[in-house]
């Protein structure tokens, strides 16, 4: 078996050599009988679930094959298929009764969603069946609590982004989806998609990755405009790989206020696994300073875990939870484990058919308390978190604070106007000490707006930003002739001619010069500095 699947993806794989405790009591969430035998003891919220699938074509980017093989150049003019479905909460359920196949199995696909409706009942079904076995008839006609185009409730609800990892299917989180829908939230999956008609699936390269947070861009552009969603409130929810998409969709949109990991793969070691918490650090959009959404990292205990990722989220509120005697699969179809399949044969991690439905059931209480946490203000989320820890034996939970971000250069620009540069250089000086790897001063990007400063005529301006690069670069050749032109327009000749002769000093030990950059700036200097001569 490759590492892959061993360690990291494997959808239904049950993962067992670590230790644990035996089977303790179950989630604390509210007994009630229901007619939706996947919710199991999860209670309901005062809402109906409404369901509903939007057919939409990001234009912006091809999926029919445009050089087919052996064939010319044919243009893609429809663009990419997007599958987006949509839980919601209901003023009232309406029609008859869904089964859970319906979800994939639903009315004809409209032109040009052919081969994608294809695609999720082949998934989907084929997966199932390939699973359950005998027990798939059963599983597809189970009743699930939502109603085709039910009446919306009234009101703007927040936002939750939902999607699992490689190869997710549809139904991955539809239990979860539907729970929180009928608590107040709008939650939203796309049907993930390779990168062409001819790539039809997802593998595990940063760039596919990307593909994924793309396709989450392109869907809150779509759903952010229904009537019934609030935009300023949004989430996004990702299990395995799809949790890695989920934290670098946040670092792209800085709208996102809360993310939940569920066993998400940033978590993961590399190696074992491939590719672990390499598939954030290496992704497009990987920049843990602007990860500042609140992060629920809830994984399973087992010996794989690598939270350095996580731990430089700094700018982020961090709570870590881990739950016993899970699986991988048991955060997303652990509801159906206890009532479909055989018991599972006993192992060192002391997973059961009912230790799974029941962190599954009890997963979906913590993230429900995140969000409202999160997005509903509601202090009792916290509180709900707390207790549904206590009252586990098998649940641990640790909360890592954000830290106070660094001040963009425009804030840095209007304070050095307002206090003057020593009183900068004090609150700067403090905020490295407390975050030195996040440089306040970026020195390319203060130099570029020191000269446009000098080309808008505000040399004392000018002088202050470049004042100000020089101290915190105090080794930087460029930074001292910066320095010495931004005197020069504000006429004072001898501090120019200081700058100058230090660049001439400086740069032939400056490690961030090369050997022609070098050389045109000891000429430059040298130039400068005998126009300056008395």
């Amino acid at each position: 078996m490759n590492r892959v699947g061993a360690v990291t993806f494997g959808a239904f794989l049950l993962l067992a050599g670590f230790s644990m405790t035996a089977e303790a009591a179950g989630p604390p969430v509210a007994q009630s009988a229901n007619r939706f035998p996947l919710w199991g003891p999860l209670t309901p919220g005062p809402h109906a679930v409404g369901y509903k699938v939007l057919y939409r074509f990001d234009t912006s980017r091809t999926w029919a094959e445009t050089r087919p093989y052996g064939k010319t150049f044919s243009a893609d003019l429809s663009g990419r298929p997007m599958r987006i479905s949509i839980w919601y909460p209901a003023s009232r359920p309406q029609g008859k009764t869904l089964r859970f196949e319906d979800y994939f199995r639903g009315s004809p696909a409209p032109k040009g969603f052919e081969d994608v409706e294809a695609q999720v009942l082949e998934r989907d079904a084929g997966t199932y069946r390939g699973y359950f076995g005998d027990a798939y008839a059963a599983l597809a006609a189970t009743a699930v609590n939502a109603s085709v185009n039910a009446p919306a409730a009234k009101g703007r609800f927040p936002v939750v982004l939902t999607t699992g990892g490689q190869g997710a299917l549809l139904t991955t989180n539809s239990t979860l989806a539907e729970y929180l829908a009928s608590h107040g939230y709008v939650v939203v999956t796309v049907f993930t998609l390779g990168r062409s008609q001819g790539q039809p699936s997802l593998g595990l390269t940063p760039s596919e990755v990307a593909i994924t947070v793309r396709d989450f861009e392109f869907t809150t552009s779509v759903v952010r405009d229904l009537p019934n969603v609030d935009p300023a409130r949004l989430a996004m929810v990702g299990h395995s790989l799809g949790g890695s998409a989920a934290v670098l969709f946040a670092m792209q949109n800085t709208n996102v206020s809360a993310v939940v990991g569920m066993d998400g793969t940033y978590g993961f070691p590399n190696p074992p696994a491939e590719p672990g918490i390499r598939s954030v650090m290496d992704g497009y959009h990987y920049a843990p300073g602007r990860m500042q959404a609140a992060l629920l990292d809830l994984r399973r205990q087992q010996p794989f875990i690598d939270l350095g990722a996580v731990r430089s989220f700094r700018h982020s509120e961090r709570y870590l939870m881990t739950l016993g005697q899970m699986q991988h699969s048991s955060f997303t179809t652990g509801a159906m484990h206890a009532l479909f399949l055989p018991e599972v044969e006993p192992n060192p991690a002391g997973i059961t058919r009912r230790s799974s439905t029941e962190g599954f059931h009890w997963s979906c209480g913590v993230i429900q308390a995140f969000l409202d946490l999160q997005l509903k203000a509601d202090p009792s989320g916290l509180v709900r978190m707390k207790q549904a820890v206590e009252t586990h034996a098998r649940a641990t939970l640790t909360h890592e604070p954000a830290m106070a971000t660094r001040p963009p250069p425009t804030t840095v620009f209007a304070q050095l106007e307002a206090q003057g540069v020593d009183a900068v250089i004090q609150t700067i000086d403090q905020l490295r000490r407390e975050l030195p790897e996040e440089p306040v001063v970026e020195e390319a990007v203060f130099n570029e707006r020191g000269y446009a400063l000098l080309g808008q005529q505000k040399s004392e301006q000018a002088v202050r930003i470049f004042q100000l690069v020089a101290h915190f670069y105090p080794k930087s050749a460029n930074a001292a002739d910066s320095l010495g032109d931004a005197y020069v327009a504000a006429g004072q000749k001898e501090q120019a001619r200081a700058s100058f002769g230090r660049a001439l000093a400086l740069a032939p030990a400056d490690a961030s010069l090369n050997d022609e950059s070098r050389a045109s700036l000891l000429t430059e200097s040298a130039r400068k500095l005998k126009l300056l001569a008395p």
